[in-house]
C-alpha cells in the first residue's frame, strides 16, 4: 500500500461501491471520457482548457427556480456567496459549502443542487462562496475570500453552530482558513474557530518524499486527477505573487484550535496520498481528525450522491452533521 498512516491516527472504513455494477460501468465511461486529461499539460495549456469549460456555464448566476430561498451576499463587494434557505426565515444552523475545481474550474449548475440537498437534509441554511479563479487571482486571495464569506456567517449564526464542508481544492480551502484565523489571532484578532471540519479530498501541493511516492503510484488508479497536476498548480495557484507555502503544500498548515475535522478520501485517488500528513499536522496541532477512506473509491465521491453507489457516503456525511447539529 502506497499510503501508511501512523498507528495514532484514526482511520476508518466509508461506504464503498465496489458491489455495484453500476458505479463500475460509471467508472469505466469516466476513464474512456479521459476527464483527467483536461488537467494535464503545461500551465498555459491547462488554464487554456479550463477557461475554455468555464465559458460554458461555470459561473454565478442567480438561481431562479422555487425550490429554495436564495439571498445573493456580495462579499468584498465583488465576490457572490449564495445563500441557500429552504425555509423563509433563517434556521439556526448553518453549512458553508465550498466547492472544487481545482482552483481554476468554476461552480457549474449541480453545485446548488447539491446546496440545496445538503440544506433538506441537514435543516440547516447552506452558504456556497463562488471564490475568484487562479486564472486571474492567487491562492492566498481565495482563502481571503473564504474568511470573508465566514466572517459575514458570524453576524447571523454562533460559530459552533456553523459547519465547513468543502470537496477538493474546496476541502483545502476550508483547511486554508483555520490556518488564516490561526494567522489573524496570532496578530491580535479574536476569530472563533467554526464547530465542524468535513474535507472530503483535499489536495495539497506535494513537499515530501512519502507524498511524492505515494501520489505517483495511486496516479495509476486515479480517473480524474493526475499526479502531474499537483506541481503544475502550484505555479497556477501562486499566479506570479508570493504566496505563503502553508497556504499551498496545505496539508502541512496550522491547524491549532481547529474543530474535529472527518476526512473524505477514496482509496484510488492521487490525493489521497495527502492524508497521512493531514493527520498528523492535526495530531502535533493537538487538534482532532478522523480519516474515513472509501476502498477503490474515485475523488469527491462522498459528495456525489448522484453516482450509483455514492449515496451511502453521502448520507454517512449527512448523518455526522446532523448529529453535530443536534448535540
Amino acid at each position: 500500500m502506497p499510503v501508511i498512516f501512523d498507528k495514532r491516527v484514526k482511520v476508518v472504513k466509508a461506504p464503498d461501491a465496489q458491489k455495484n455494477v453500476l458505479y463500475k460501468l460509471t467508472k469505466a465511461i469516466v476513464k474512456m471520457a479521459k476527464i483527467k486529461n483536461s488537467l494535464v499539460g503545461t500551465k498555459e495549456e491547462v488554464l487554456a482548457k479550463a477557461a475554455k469549460m468555464n465559458a460554458k456555464g461555470r459561473y454565478f448566476v442567480m438561481p431562479k427556480d422555487k425550490k429554495a430561498n436564495y439571498t445573493d451576499h456580495m462579499i468584498l463587494g465583488k465576490y457572490h456567496c449564495l445563500e441557500v434557505d429552504i425555509e423563509n426565515i433563517r434556521r439556526q444552523n448553518a453549512v458553508m459549502l465550498v466547492f472544487g475545481g481545482g482552483m481554476i474550474l468554476g461552480s457549474d449548475k449541480g453545485d446548488v443542487g447539491l446546496s440545496r440537498k445538503i440544506a433538506q437534509e441537514t435543516f440547516s441554511d447552506v452558504w456556497f462562496p463562488y471564490y475568484p479563479m487562479c486564472h486571474e487571482h492567487d491562492m492566498l486571495e481565495n482563502v481571503q475570500m473564504i474568511f470573508e464569506c465566514y466572517k459575514e456567517m458570524l453576524e447571523h449564526y454562533k460559530p459552533e453552530d456553523i459547519v465547513c464542508v468543502g470537496f477538493s481544492s474546496g476541502a483545502a480551502l476550508i483547511l486554508d482558513l483555520i490556518t488564516y484565523i490561526n494567522e489573524l489571532n496570532d496578530n491580535g484578532d479574536n476569530i472563533p474557530m467554526p464547530g465542524l471540519l468535513i474535507p472530503v479530498s483535499p489536495g495539497s501541493v506535494p513537499v515530501t518524499e512519502e507524498e511524492k511516492k505515494a501520489i505517483t503510484e495511486l496516479d495509476q488508479k486515479d480517473i480524474m486527477i493526475p499526479a502531474d497536476y499537483m506541481d503544475t498548480a502550484r505555479d497556477i495557484m501562486l499566479h506570479g505573487h508570493d504566496v505563503p507555502e502553508k497556504y499551498l503544500a496545505t496539508a502541512h498548515g496550522d491547524f491549532r484550535n481547529a474543530p474535529t475535522a472527518h476526512f473524505y478520501y477514496g482509496s484510488a485517488e492521487t490525493l489521497y496520498a495527502f492524508a497521512p500528513s493531514y493527520a498528523e499536522s492535526f495530531r502535533k496541532a493537538g487538534a482532532k481528525c478522523v480519516i474515513h477512506v472509501g476502498k477503490e473509491m474515485h475523488h469527491c465521491y462522498a459528495l456525489q450522491y448522484f453516482i450509483p453507489g455514492c449515496k451511502p457516503a453521502f448520507y454517512e456525511i449527512m448523518k455526522l452533521i446532523n448529529r453535530y447539529f443536534t448535540r
